[in-house]
């Protein structure tokens, strides 16, 4: 029989005064091996500057780095254990529906860390406990009483994870950045809305979901459920109808925030987001964005995102700005309107799809939506981490998804309809915003903000001491680099992350790449 060998090690912990959810980086290993361990506590320090920790148990190693937002530091640290002291885990994400858990199943918490109402919940539920839990995450238990290890992902892969499964390991990340280097050949993204329990996947999460007949209802409670109440939060806001929406429900409730938007000196989002700060009484922060801001972060957003995808780092870029302003305000968590349109029927290709079948055109829809987490979920979690803010995306969340699939496709995209598309959405927003607001039509991140023109400059110049022209044509090929962005970002990106790829179909197949429109 194995020995049973506990072993605690709490690297930093540094004195929270005020009650601070858990936005976080984690890691963990199987069989251990404590460099590791050690090295991602590093490598996560961004997406978790408040607490790290380091707990192994029998082969089993975690570690994680914590930004705090709920639960003071003595009852919020991670990992977290339950009462029994039976199981611990690492946590990152943010579930919204803790109190009602805590009531319907009689859970007895020993903290407000939310992560320990998940383990009570499992300890009552077994594995079947994930279909209970509204939120976004990733998390990793370890039960103490046979040993096993479990592992799974929000369904949109809001939250993400990276893997490495082989026959005699396995390693589990938030990032590529803290996989060792000679494995990360074999990393993989860790697929969404799974659970895995010791090397086996146990089936799909089966979300379980309160239905809404009124979607602006549904919309309120929400974004309710979305805002903090112990940190200071805002949103962000380019003046189009989702994030504009966004603001004025949050605003409709009695909460007062700021609100973000880029400020590079063109583009029209810039004086839409005035406009709708006017309306709705709010502060709006202007976060002006020079060639040499670009510059001097389009390293760091690569190195964030693992990519060298230029409409990933543009939108990385857009994030990154975002969410720095917010932190240098003193924020924890910002909102931001990223699903509304793979949700509601935002985008022009829908419309040319329902020319063909209602049935085709919300298939398309269901495909997009299903596929965020290989884009703009991994761009928004990764860039704004990357400056220690907790993006939340109230329009993803789960009732709202599946209270959506059942409007008929004529409230989300009709040509006949003065709206077009987004119509159910567009509605709403008719009473709480200007009316040019709630019918503008929708600005990608390129055009809206100007940030596309900038870049493209900046790429320029950057190319000749990145020395892109050393760059093959077999290289060129074998990863298509098609401007000078992705020829930055890939001499930045082949020299972090070595191992990673010989080529864009390996990427493509291990769920790392997916061509997207932004």
């Amino acid at each position: 029989m194995l020995l049973c060998v506990f072993n605690s090690v709490k690297c930093k912990e540094e004195k929270l005064t005020e009650k601070k959810l858990i936005m976080c980086g984690i890691f963990a290993c199987k069989p251990f091996v404590m460099d590791w361990l050690e090295n991602s506590i590093i490598q996560h320090q961004e997406r978790g500057p408040d607490q790290n920790a380091i707990e192994t148990f029998e082969d089993i190693g975690v570690s994680v780095n914590r930004l705090a937002i709920t639960g003071n530091l003595e009852q919020g640290s991670q990992p977290v254990f339950s009462s029994s002291q039976f199981t611990f885990c690492v946590f990152n994400g943010a579930i919204y529906n803790t109190e009602e858990l805590i009531t319907r199943f009689s859970l007895k918490v020993k903290s407000k860390n939310e992560a320990a109402v998940l383990l009570e919940l499992y300890e009552l539920k077994g594995e079947s406990f994930i279909n209970y839990i509204r939120g976004m995450f990733s998390i990793v238990l370890v039960d103490k009483r046979d040993g096993s290890l479990l592992v799974t992902r929000d369904i949109l892969g809001i939250k993400p994870l990276y893997w490495v499964n082989m026959e005699d390991m396995v390693i589990f990340s938030s990032s590529l950045n803290a996989i060792p280097e000679p494995l990360l050949s074999y990393a993989t993204a860790f697929p969404p809305g799974e659970v895995w329990i010791n090397h086996t996947f146990r089936g799909k999460i089966k979300p379980e979901i309160l239905e809404f007949n009124n979607t602006e209802a549904l919309l309120l409670d929400t974004v309710t459920s979305h805002i903090p109440k112990e940190v200071k939060w805002g949103c962000s806001l380019s003046g189009g109808v989702d994030s504009s929406l966004l603001c004025a429900l949050a605003k409709s409730k009695g909460h007062s925030f700021n609100c973000y938007t880029i400020d590079t000196g063109g583009g029209p989002d810039l004086e839409a987001a005035k406009e709708v700060s006017r309306y709705l009484d709010l502060p709006l922060r202007l976060v002006k964005v020079s060639d040499l801001d670009i510059e001097n972060a389009f390293p760091k957003i690569v190195k964030s995102l693992g990519t060298f995808q230029s409409e990933l780092i543009l939108g990385g870029l857009f994030t990154y700005f975002i969410s720095r302003e917010a932190y240098g305000d003193g924020l924890k968590v910002v909102l931001f309107g990223e699903g509304a349109d793979e949700v509601f029927g935002g985008y022009d290709k829908y419309q040319l799809a329902l020319e063909e079948s209602s049935e085709n055109a919300d298939k398309m829809m269901s495909t997009d939506l299903k596929t965020l987490w290989l884009t703009h979920n991994r761009r928004v979690d990764h860039a704004s981490m990357a400056a220690s803010i907790e993006a939340r995306v109230p329009y993803q969340d789960a009732y709202v998804i599946n209270n959506a699939r059942k409007l008929p496709i004529e409230m989300k995209v009709d040509k006949g309809n003065l709206l077009k598309n987004k119509i159910a959405l567009r509605n709403i927003a008719k009473k709480y915003l200007p009316n040019n607001i709630a019918l503008r039509k929708k600005e990608v991140i390129s055009c809206g903000t100007d940030l596309g023109s900038m870049l493209n400059k900046v790429s320029k110049k950057m190319a000749s001491y990145y020395l892109v022209e050393s760059i093959t044509d077999i290289e060129r090929k074998d990863f298509k680099l098609e401007s000078y962005i992705e020829a930055v970002a890939y001499k930045i990106w082949r020299n972090l992350f070595p191992n990673l790829a010989e080529n864009v179909i390996s990427m493509t197949q291990r769920g790392l790449l997916k061509k997207i429109s932004i």
